[in-house]
């Protein structure tokens, strides 16, 4: 029998299962996806995001205590055993198609293609856990704790290709962050900043050594709460003397404790600033105004007409304005 594995929502391949399968491989074991009609001696599986508790919990009911689910959209509070989250990763778990198959968004078959195999070929894993701050909406302080050091860039290489996805949730907070930039550098990798920077923590020898490595999609960071709005601007000032500001995208958080008034002001300020927003919706909040929002952001629709004029919107306003009075 086999050790079965189930990768319940990842957007890209999902570093503890490729720990896992890294491990068992390691030890003797076959290691697969789980499929239909086998059985398996133990099944590992895990959720990102939390709205998916309820997949999670239809997975217990069919395999009881043959599975062990992780990952933070189930248990924060769990975490790899020490032999396997120091283990490298299963590089080879994944297939383009796997990845191809979860990609969203309009683009021709070839390009999810290319995009699939750039992802599963390229190195991942943090060199850093933890962060500095502690954001009320972030699970990363309940699940890692104090900012820490890991890992060094060389450990998280994969030799396929020179890219690198590096999941450090606070790299501009690292006292090393400039030394790893110019080790991207000196390598000549290119490199997603998957959790983004804090932009905050920009000053210009920063800035600077984040616009001498090669970036495998746009530089971004967030604006999440109307408290930081000084610096924030003054980072994203700083950051573009180096970085031109179309290649920055900004993550902005709505629904989790700013108004509308607030949301629209955010994006007005860095439209002004030439900076791409992206809405995040927090926890999937039901708020049917703040999902047309986000389409009409993120789906750049503002370039082509006003807030006022979104027909989608318009229509949906008559109920939105109902259920609102109750």
């Amino acid at each position: 029998m086999a050790i079965g594995l189930i990768d319940i929502d990842s957007k890209i391949p999902n570093l503890a299962l490729m720990k896992i399968s890294s491990y068992y491989k390691g030890i003797g074991e076959d290691v697969e996806f789980v499929q239909p009609n086998k059985t398996y001696e133990k099944i590992y599986a895990s959720a990102i995001f939390t709205k998916s508790k309820g997949k999670c919990e239809e997975l217990q009911n069919i395999y009881g205590d043959k599975i062990e689910i992780g990952g933070t959209g189930w248990d924060i509070n769990k975490v790899l055993p020490k032999e396997i989250e120091f283990s490298k990763p299963d590089y080879d778990l994944y297939s383009v198609e796997d990845i191809a198959s979860r990609m969203r968004g309009i683009m021709t078959k070839e390009r999810k293609l290319q995009k699939a195999t750039e992802i599963v070929n390229a190195g991942m894993g943090f060199t850093s856990r933890g962060c500095v701050r502690e954001c009320g909406f972030c699970f990363v302080p309940k699940k890692e704790g104090k900012f820490r050091h890991v890992a060094e860039i060389k450990d998280l290489l994969n030799p396929k290709s020179n890219v690198l996805i590096l999941h450090d949730n606070n790299l501009t907070a690292d006292p090393y962050c400039i030394d790893k930039l110019k080790e991207v550098k000196e390598r000549k990798l290119i490199v997603d900043i998957n959790q983004g920077c804090d932009v905050r923590l920009v000053n210009e020898d920063i800035a600077k050594a984040l616009s001498e490595v090669r970036h495998l999609r746009s530089i971004h960071y967030a604006w999440d709460l109307m408290g930081f709005e000084n610096q924030v601007m003054e980072g994203i000032k700083t950051l573009s003397k180096f970085i031109k500001p179309y290649r920055h995208m900004c993550f902005t958080l709505v629904g989790f404790n700013t108004t509308f008034e607030e949301d629209m002001y955010r994006f007005i300020k860095l439209r002004e600033m030439k900076v791409d927003p992206f809405v995040m919706v927090y926890n999937q909040k039901d708020d049917k105004r703040l999902k047309h929002f986000a389409r009409w952001v993120n789906s750049r629709i503002y370039k082509s007409c006003k807030w006022e004029e979104y027909e989608p919107w318009i229509k949906a306003q008559v109920e939105y304005n109902q259920i609102s009075l109750f």
